[in-house]
C-alpha cells in the first residue's frame, strides 16, 4: 500500500489508486499519517475537520469517516479506535513524507560529511517526491495546522541540494532555478545567498551585488530588519573576491553572462509559435535575426520569449542577456540606464557605483562599449516589454552572429512581418489545460460546467488563467463553481481577477496610458459594443466621426495592443474586435471620466 500527502492525499493499492472522495475523508486520512504511529483524538479530529466550531454530531461523522476508509483501504490497513481517538496501523506500507524524511536526513548527513555528489542525489531524490502543494485537498483548517512545516522542511532541503550543487561547480546550471527562487520567496536569506554566490562564480559580480542591495531593501521594507550573518557574510565575501571566481576579469565561455530568468511549465497551445521562433534562432541564412513577439496584455509574450531563448541557448555560446524594458507601472526605462546592466553583465569594468551613473549620462558611449563588446560574439539579447522603436535601437548588438528576441504590445519599424509573431487569445481547450495544470485536472472535471464558466470567463487570456489557477490551487476546499459564480458579474470580473502580485486590471493599465486622450475617449466609447467584429464605418456612424477618421483611431488601438483585427468584411475592409476583458476595463473608465486610467 501506498499513501502520498505531497501533493494531494491519495491511496494506491497494487499500482491502482484507490477511490476516496470528499476532502473530510482525505483529512481524516491525512491526520492519521502524519500522526505516524501515534493515537489521533476525537477533539483533534474534529479541530482538523471544522475548526472551532464542530457539530454536535462531529463524533458521529468521524466515526462515519472512519468506516469509510476502513471499507476503501481495505485489510492491509487498520484503523483501530484507542481512546481517546484512532491510530492507523499500515506494516510495510509505503508513505511519501517518510521517505521524503528520510532521504532528506541521509543528505543533510553527507552534506555535513562533504559527500557532495552523494548529498546531491539524495536531496534531489527527496524532492522528487514532492507532487506540487502538499494536502492540496483537505480541509483549510488542516492546511492550516500543518503545511507551513512541511513546507518548511521542503525548502530546507532545496536550500540544501542547492548548497552541495554549488560546491560541486554547478553554478550556471542553478542560476536561472535560484533567480525564480529569490522572486518567488524573496526575505529567505540563504537562497538569496547562494544565488549571489553563483553569479560571482559566473563572472557576474555586479548582478551579485545587485542581488544583496536588492534583499536589504525587501528586508527593511517587509520585516523591519537587516540582512542576518549569512547574507552579510556573502556579501563582504563577495566585495573581497574570496568566493572562488575561476578567472577574475576574464570573459570567456566559462564566465558567459546567462541572465534569462526560469522558463515557466508547458506553454499550451504555443506549440507552432515556439518551434517557429525556435527555428528561426537556430538557422542564421544571413539576414539580421531581430524577431518580435508581440500581443495584448497578459497574453504571454515574456513567457514564450523566454521559453524560445532557453531552448535556443545552445546556439549562443557567448552568453544571453535579458533585460525588462519597462518599469512595473509601465513606464518605459531609459536606454542608457539599460546599457549599464547590460555591459555590466558582460564583464565591462568601471560601471558599477558612481561609474556607472556617470558613464550613463553619456549614451553615445554606453552605445559605442556595447557595440564593441557584442562585435564578433554569438549572444541572445532578449528584450522584454519594449516600449518602441527609438527605445530599442541603441540595444541592439553589433554583428551578425548576435540574435535579438523582442516582446512588445506594439508592432516595430525595425523588425519584418516575416519575424513577428502576434500571440492571440488561446482557445478553449488550451485554456483549460492552463488551469488544469494549476489546480488539478480531477477537481475540474468534478464540475466540468463551473470549468467551462471560468475558461469563458477569463477570455483565453493566458495571464486571467494563471491568476484563476492561482486561487484554485490556493483554495483546495472551495469548489471551482465558488469561483465561477463570483466572476459572472462582469462589474467585480476584473477585481477576481487578482492574486498576490498578478493583476489583469494593473497589467492592461500601462497600454491604456500608452495611447492618446482620444484613443481613451474611443475606448471607453467600446465598452457598450460588446465583442462582434465590426468595421470603420459602423464605428464612424457610432462615434459621429468620417470613415478616415475612425480608421486612424482604431488603427492606433491595434497598434497598442487594445484592439484586434477579425479578418475582413465582404468589401475587402478591416474588422475589428476588443477583447472582453478590455471591454470591461473601458466600461471600468467611467462613461464621462475617459483620462482615468488608474
Amino acid at each position: 500500500m501506498d499513501f502520498r500527502i505531497l501533493g494531494p492525499v491519495e491511496a494506491r493499492r497494487g499500482g491502482e489508486w484507490v477511490a476516496l472522495s470528499g476532502s473530510k475523508v482525505h483529512t481524516v486520512l491525512a491526520a492519521l499519517l502524519l500522526a505516524r504511529g501515534r493515537v489521533v483524538s476525537d477533539a483533534r479530529l474534529g479541530a482538523l475537520l471544522w475548526g472551532w466550531d464542530p457539530p454536535v454530531t462531529a463524533s458521529a461523522q468521524i466515526y462515519t469517516y472512519i468506516s469509510r476508509l476502513r471499507k476503501h483501504l481495505g485489510e492491509e490497513v487498520e484503523i483501530v479506535r484507542r481512546q481517546p481517538g484512532y491510530v492507523l496501523r499500515a506494516p510495510g506500507a509505503r508513505i511519501d513524507v517518510v521517505e521524503f524524511e528520510r532521504l532528506d536526513r541521509l543528505g543533510r548527513e553527507a552534506l555535513q560529511d562533504g559527500r557532495h555528489l552523494e548529498a546531491q542525489a539524495l536531496l534531489t531524490e527527496a524532492l522528487g517526491w514532492w507532487r506540487g502543494s502538499a494536502l492540496s485537498n483537505v480541509t483549510e483548517f488542516l492546511l492550516e495546522a500543518e503545511l507551513p512545516q512541511l513546507e518548511e522542511a521542503r525548502m530546507f532541503a532545496l536550500e540544501n541540494r542547492i548548497e552541495a550543487d554549488l560546491a560541486l561547480g554547478r553554478h550556471e546550471q542553478v542560476t536561472a532555478e535560484l533567480t525564480g527562487l529569490v522572486g518567488e520567496f524573496p526575505v529567505r536569506e540563504r537562497l538569496r545567498a547562494q544565488l549571489m554566490t553563483a553569479l560571482y562564480r559566473c563572472g557576474r559580480q555586479a548582478d551579485a551585488l545587485h542581488t544583496y542591495y536588492e534583499g536589504r531593501k525587501v528586508l527593511v521594507d517587509q520585516l523591519g530588519v537587516d540582512p542576518g550573518e549569512a547574507l552579510g557574510a556573502t556579501y563582504q565575501a563577495v566585495l573581497g573576491g574570496e568566493l572562488g571566481l575561476a578567472e577574475a576579469g576574464g570573459f570567456g565561455r566559462s564566465g558567459a553572462p546567462a541572465m534569462l530568468p526560469a522558463a515557466e511549465g508547458e506553454l499550451a497551445g504555443r506549440d507552432a509559435e515556439l518551434a517557429a521562433l525556435t527555428a528561426r534562432l537556430g538557422s542564421p541564412d544571413g539576414r539580421p535575426r531581430r524577431l518580435l513577439v508581440t500581443g495584448m496584455a497578459g497574453v504571454g509574450k515574456t513567457a514564450l520569449a523566454v521559453r524560445v531563448a532557453v531552448d535556443s541557448a545552445e546556439h549562443f555560446p557567448d552568453g544571453q542577456l535579458f533585460a525588462e524594458l519597462c518599469r512595473p507601472d509601465g513606464t518605459a526605462k531609459d536606454p542608457g540606464e539599460v546599457l549599464v546592466r547590460l555591459l555590466r553583465a558582460l564583464g565591462e569594468p568601471g560601471l558599477d557605483g558612481a561609474g556607472g551613473a556617470g558613464a550613463a549620462q553619456d549614451r553615445d558611449e554606453l552605445v559605442r562599449l556595447y557595440r564593441a563588446r557584442t562585435a564578433g560574439k554569438r549572444l541572445l539579447v532578449v528584450l522584454d516589454d519594449a516600449a518602441g522603436d527609438l527605445q530599442v535601437a541603441p540595444l541592439m548588438p553589433a554583428g551578425a552572429r548576435c540574435a535579438v528576441l523582442i516582446t512588445s504590445r506594439s508592432r516595430l519599424a525595425r523588425v519584418t512581418g516575416a519575424d513577428t509573431v502576434a500571440l492571440a487569445a488561446l482557445d478553449d481547450d488550451d485554456a483549460l489545460a492552463v488551469l488544469a495544470a494549476a489546480a488539478g485536472r480531477d477537481r475540474l472535471l468534478a464540475d466540468p460546467d463551473a470549468a467551462d464558466d471560468l475558461v469563458a470567463y477569463c477570455g483565453g487570456l493566458p495571464l486571467a488563467l494563471a491568476v484563476m489557477g492561482a486561487r484554485l490551487a490556493a483554495r483546495p476546499h472551495w469548489p471551482a463553481r465558488r469561483f465561477a459564480d463570483r466572476m459572472a458579474d462582469p462589474r467585480t470580473r476584473l477585481a477576481e481577477l487578482s492574486f498576490g502580485d498578478l493583476d489583469v486590471r494593473r497589467a492592461l493599465l500601462p497600454s491604456v496610458r500608452r495611447t492618446t486622450p482620444q484613443g481613451r475617449e474611443t475606448l471607453a466609447a467600446l465598452a457598450g459594443w460588446g465583442t462582434e467584429p465590426f468595421s470603420a464605418r459602423e464605428a464612424g456612424t457610432r462615434l459621429s466621426l468620417p470613415e478616415e477618421a475612425a480608421e486612424r483611431l482604431l488603427e492606433s488601438l491595434v497598434d497598442g495592443a487594445l484592439l484586434d483585427l477579425s479578418g475582413l468584411d465582404p468589401q475587402g475592409l478591416p474588422l475589428y474586435r476588443c477583447h472582453e476583458l478590455v471591454l470591461l476595463y473601458a466600461a471600468s473608465m467611467g462613461a464621462h471620466d475617459t483620462t482615468a486610467v488608474g
